[in-house]
């Protein structure tokens, strides 16, 4: 697919503006495609963590075991986040991506045959190290898929699919594993990831505006620069654009809380509500339920309107939580679960499309690496914190994660108003956009 060149790259953003991203010529169907491709890529990412979980369980018994892959998969996320950033602000974005998906489509494979606790927590390093690129880099590149369709409508359409794709994951992974154990699990995990290495060779972006390259404000200026500058620009770029570093400050300290809460949810689904294995299951369910109608939600929002709504969204998940949390029968708290879980993708699309907006072409890249490392280092440190204090109960806990998310919110609001009405004040104008 062909696309128009752009001969002029849109000026940084100033403090309440959004810039307007390139738009290819023929958007219906890259989108599309890329929709197909998200559910696709999420779809293995679930069927790879619940086959991996299983094997090493079935293998150790060790919960330690359960813990290890996890990290294995998660840990580089946000260990590799400006290295990652960097590769794809340096080199096209496409074959990137590909050579990522089809590195994951090589250590499933080598999973299949290696069936050791060892080998397949140190297999599962290389589906982390391939993640740390592919996730900011799906993220990045909206602007260059969305065309006439909009970057938040388009982010809206692609983070419902991804949690289509996390729906069906685990489902796939149940059947496989009862039909031919885990081994049948990751070759489906390949399969999978093949079709999406395929698929993003297929994917034609349009290009970067002509410029980009070179910068778009001082957070992009690369010619001069040190390695070290180079690769902190995602962290300068968040320290110098108040607004958006107050939103990924936020909602990391929302997903956080939001994790102790993913911890706790098992023994309040158990042992408070005393519905078993399956109340779990309808909680999960009405939270990602809830996810997928915020997201297509999202896809609806105004953009002068993105900021305040990844600050609602906030409050307004964990006012979820903390409902749930005093719910005295499974369905109150799933409905509250629900009322959450829609905020939630309320906050991802609003989130995502702001950063869109607002972040150079130049330094995309880094920004979504550190974005995405941030969320997942905040979700680390949120579990581990449920563990230690597991001792409290699970009602406590999901009052404290419910609550977390609310002080964030509120604060985050209050802070966003306060940077407002100073940038009002500078530019001589009200401030429009506080409430």
């Amino acid at each position: 697919m062909s696309a128009p060149q752009v001969t002029d790259a849109p000026a940084r953003p100033q403090p309440g503006q959004l810039s307007t991203p390139a738009r290819p010529s023929r958007p219906g169907r890259t989108l599309t495609l890329a929709i197909v491709l998200q559910v696709l890529i999420s779809a293995g990412d679930g069927l790879a963590m619940v086959a991996l979980a299983s094997r090493v369980y079935q293998s150790s018994h060790a919960s330690w075991a359960v813990a290890a892959v996890f990290l294995a998969v998660t840990v580089p996320i946000t260990a590799l986040a400006p290295l990652a950033g960097l590769l794809l602000d340096r080199l096209p974005a496409r074959p990137v991506l590909v050579t990522a998906a089809a590195a994951q489509t090589l250590v499933a494979l080598a999973l299949i045959r290696l069936t050791g606790t060892g080998a397949t927590i140190g297999l599962s390093v290389g589906f982390g190290l391939c993640a740390a690129v592919l996730q900011p880099g799906l993220g990045a590149i909206v602007p260059q898929l969305a065309g006439d369709t909009g970057v938040i409508r388009a982010n809206g359409y692609l983070q419902a699919a991804t949690w289509a794709g996390f729906t069906a994951g685990p489902l796939v992974a149940g059947v496989l594993t009862a039909a031919g154990g885990t081994g049948l699990a990751l070759a489906g995990v390949a399969a999978v990831y093949g079709l999406g290495t395929a698929g993003l060779r297929a994917l034609r972006l349009a290009p970067v505006p002509v410029g980009a390259a070179s910068g778009a404000g001082p957070a992009a200026a690369t010619g001069h620069e040190s390695f070290g500058r180079q690769v902190s620009a995602g962290l300068r770029f968040l320290r110098a654009d108040t607004e958006a570093g107050l939103l990924v400050l936020v909602v990391s300290i929302m997903v956080a809380f939001g994790n102790v809460a993913s911890v706790a949810e098992v023994a309040f689904a158990e042992s408070v509500l005393r519905s078993g294995a399956t109340g779990y299951s309808v909680l999960v369910a009405a939270w990602t339920g809830g996810m997928l109608a915020g997201t297509l939600i999202g896809g609806l929002l105004p953009s002068r309107r993105l900021a305040l709504a990844t600050l609602a969204g906030t409050l307004a998940a964990g006012t979820g939580v903390a409902l749930a949390a005093g719910a005295m029968t499974l369905w109150q708290a799933a409905l509250a679960y629900g009322i959450g879980g829609t905020a939630n993708g309320i906050e991802v699309v609003a989130t995502r499309s702001f950063l869109n907006h607002r972040v150079p072409p130049a330094i995309a890249g880094r920004v979504f690496a550190l974005y995405t490392g941030v969320l997942f280092g905040a979700a680390s440190v949120g579990m581990a914190a449920a563990g230690l204090l597991g001792s409290l109960g699970p009602r406590v806990l999901l009052v404290a994660a419910g609550s977390g998310g609310i002080v964030a919110g509120a604060a985050g609001w209050a802070a966003y108003a306060r940077l407002r009405r100073q940038h009002g004040h500078r530019d001589g104008r009200a401030p429009r956009d506080v409430g």
